[in-house]
Parts: structure tokens; sequence; C-alpha cells
């Protein structure tokens, strides 16, 4: 329990207040709870798709985004744009971490970031409730699936923990759990959402770690935000093309 809770207050900013005192070992026994911190804002969300049909969708699309950045704080958000400052400025591996641990955006930075609320506002307002409810979800189950299958590309860092804290046992635990909510909501087709988004994000991922030998807290940031955006427009397109 000190695991999960500790874990939600950092992965959210839902207050929670707690007595005991913080330690890395009961923090990292929290990693394999991200699926289910993932379902809890889900179901934050969910009332607001429930609204569809009494409000416009776009309005609906824009408190769902508003409601998911105060309860994470924007907090992956940072490391999507840095990952992006950094691998696509197509410098050495060194100068890459360089750019990256700048605390100022760039150009590629901005660029990802206004194309990932582009996508969010567009995919959300075509995609059903279910959909809405789950992707967070997937977004947690594959940083956990990029935490198993790497390693940390640097010397220290506070995504150290993660991905050393991170085994198999978890991955298979979120996925379990992911598939569950599918069946249970009686969605097996969004079964192939879920693998268009592994085969991408398996990419993606393999290219970062070819090119930095590993990977980085950012880079943990980034494949939460990417791999929901990439559920999503799979998502809408298995349901609009099958």
């Amino acid at each position: 329990m000190k695991g999960f809770i500790l874990m939600l207050t950092f992965l959210t900013r839902i207050p929670i207040k707690y007595s005991f005192t913080f330690n890395s070992k009961d923090f990292v026994s929290g990693i394999k709870y991200m699926p289910l911190i993932g379902l809890i804002i889900g179901g934050c969300l969910f009332p607001i798709g429930l609204l569809d049909g009494k409000i416009q969708p776009s309005i609906s699309s824009l408190l769902i985004i508003i409601i998911y950045l105060m309860i994470t704080g924007g907090l992956h958000l940072d490391g999507l744009a840095d990952v992006s400052d950094g691998l696509l400025s197509c410098r050495d591996r060194d100068k890459i971490f360089h750019i990256m641990k700048d605390s100022r955006i760039g150009t590629f930075g901005v660029i990802s970031l206004i194309l990932y609320f582009i996508n969010m506002f567009v995919l959300i307002i075509y995609n059903g409730i279910f959909v809405i409810l789950l992707f967070p979800v997937v977004g947690r189950c594959f940083a956990l699936l990029v935490c198993a299958v790497s390693k940390y590309a640097k010397e220290s860092g506070m995504g150290k923990d993660f991905i050393e804290g991170t085994n198999y046992i978890h991955v298979i635990f979120g996925f379990g759990l992911l598939t569950g909510l599918i069946i249970l909501l009686n969605k097996p087709i969004l079964l192939v959402a879920i693998i268009v988004t592994g085969i991408i994000i398996g990419i993606v991922t393999y290219r970062i770690n070819k090119k930095l030998g590993g990977i980085t807290g950012d880079v943990i940031g980034m494949t939460i935000e990417l791999s929901q955006v990439i559920y999503l427009l799979s998502a809408y397109l298995v349901y609009a093309l099958i």
C-alpha cells in the first residue's frame, strides 16, 4: 500500500496525505501499480465522456484534456519535449543528453507539443467513451514494457530506479489488467489497436536504445504520451476500417 500511495502522489496531483516516511524501496515497489493509476486517471475522465450528446464534442474533448493535465500536472510532457529536442537535433549521444538536460525548450520540443495537443483534441472527439477510459492505462502499460526491455542510458538519474525496478511480471500484470478491461467492456476490437501501438512503440524504443545506448526518465515520459496518441489514432482507424 505504501508503494501505491507514493506512486500515486508522484504520477498525479491527487491530494493524498500519508504519515509514513518516504524511502526509495517503497517507491520502487509501487512501479507495478502504474497501470492501475492509469485506470484511476481514466476513471476521472470518464464522466466527461458521459456528457456526449449534451455538450459539443469539441468542448468535451477540451475538458478531457484540461482535466487530464490537472490530474497529471503535465508531468510527462516535459519528457516528450526534451526527447524531441534531443533526438531530432541529429547530434551525437553526448550532445543529445546535453540538449535533453537543458531546461529551455527548443523548436522540436515546441513542435512536438503542438502536434501532441492537436492530435489529442481531434482524436478524443472521434473516439468513444471506453477508448477514452483506457488511454491512460495504455500509456502506463507501455511505459512498463519499455522499462523492462531497456537499460538506463546514464550512470545516474531519477529514471534509473524506474528502469531497474521494472520486470516482466509488472508488464504481464499491466497488460493483463488492460486486456481484462477490454474483455469486460466487450470491446475486443481494441486489442488490434493495442497491437498496432505496440509495434510502433517497439520500433521507436529500438531506435532510441540504439542511439542512446538505453533510455532515460524523459524517454519514459515520452513513451506514455506517445503511446496514448498512437492508441487513440489506432482505435479510431480500427473502428473506421473494420
